[in-house]
């Protein structure tokens, strides 16, 4: 079996032990330090992953479509089927092989006005979807969570963020949350910006059973808005708007799926590359320009809120009562600090190595 081809398979000896081809070289999977010689009925080995993390993965599936991996150490001797499984130490050392390509996730998918394709995205991808999950939520749980507020928790007087930002007004974002449900089903998803002075164009980079979300980006304020719902078990949907860079969720009320948003973008990024294709090539809309790439009519606005926020303070020349005095400082926080809970992914009672 190879390192690099994900059809390669294990095979057995006419002794029964279940050998892999690595390099040429012939190893023997372990249990216990004991030969593995079969699999649990209907599970069979299709790939084999030697590449990108420290500790060998050998991914299996099931005849009813089920899948699973098991973890084995340089020397071939099984470890765990589950994460969780292994040592705090094992975790962190494969966490830490992955750490640099998560970062640069961040930063080029999930940040960038204009998502691009991260190098490394397949190998993660061909880990399978669980234990991409679980090593990306691990990453996470090592920063902060973002800050989960409501309208009703955000002073009116505004937020101010960072330097390179202009401050913002609750009012901006409450307006944004007013009209978040719904579009993802619109094939053209259009909203004013909080900042003001720009129509955004989105694209729909998200759709689960419980959560729905649209990426904006307003190239003048260097920002990145995901808009949209969230739909927790046995409640109706809820507004959210997820602004990475500034580490924020802000939700029509509480609840606990909103908290799942960077994992799951996160994971949408390395397990679809069509986020890069499906982003729209012009970030905004110009007005009176119809029948042009860009172009939009006024008429064709009635969806959007209907005044443009206004900025607190003197930004850019611009005067408002809303004095910076009156504004809240939040700290800046690091662009990498995002936080989900764990997720235990459940791949059923079908599992597990057996060993004669």
């Amino acid at each position: 079996m190879s390192g690099t081809s994900a059809q390669d398979k294990a095979y057995p000896e006419d002794d029964g032990r279940i050998i892999v081809n690595l390099d040429g070289q012939s190893h023997t999977l372990n249990v216990n330090n004991q030969p593995l010689r079969r699999f649990y009925p209907g599970w069979a080995p299709f790939a084999l992953h030697v590449s990108l993390l420290p500790n060998p993965v050998l991914r299996l599936r099931h005849d009813d479509g089920l899948e699973a991996f098991w973890i084995f150490d340089r020397t071939f001797n099984y470890r765990a089927s589950r994460f969780e499984d292994l040592t705090p130490e094992e975790q962190d050392t494969l966490v830490d092989s992955v750490a640099p390509y998560f970062r640069t996730l961040v930063t080029t998918a999930l940040e960038a006005l204009r998502p691009g394709e991260v190098p490394l995205t397949e190998k993660v991808r061909n880990l399978g979807r669980i234990l991409c999950e679980n090593l990306l939520s691990a990453w996470l749980q090592r920063f902060p969570p973002p800050g989960c507020f409501t309208a009703a928790m955000l002073p009116a007087e505004g937020l101010s963020f960072r330097p390179d930002t202009p401050p913002l007004k609750a009012a901006a974002l409450t307006q944004l949350l007013s009209i978040a449900k719904g579009l993802a089903a619109k094939s053209t998803p259009v909203v004013l910006s909080p900042y003001g002075g720009a129509v955004l164009r989105g694209y729909t980079v998200l759709r689960l059973r419980d959560m729905e979300l649209t990426r904006f980006a307003d190239p003048h304020a260097n920002i990145v808005l995901y808009v949209g719902t969230v739909h927790p078990a046995d409640d109706a949907e809820i507004s959210v708007i997820y602004c990475p860079q500034q580490d924020i969720i802000l939700m029509e009320r509480q609840n606990d799926v909103a908290e799942l948003i960077p994992l799951r973008l996160l994971s949408r990024f390395i397990g679809d590359a069509r986020y890069v294709e499906e982003a729209p090539q012009e970030l905004t809309i110009e007005f009176g320009q119809a029948g042009s790439p860009g172009g939009f009519t006024l008429g064709a606005a009635s969806s959007l809120p209907g005044s443009l926020p206004t900025l607190p303070g003197n930004w850019n020349g611009q005067q408002n009562n809303g004095a910076n005095a009156g504004s809240q400082s939040l700290s800046p926080l690091s662009p990498n600090a995002f936080g989900v809970p764990a997720i235990q992914a459940q791949i059923g009672q079908k599992r597990g190595p057996e060993e004669e």
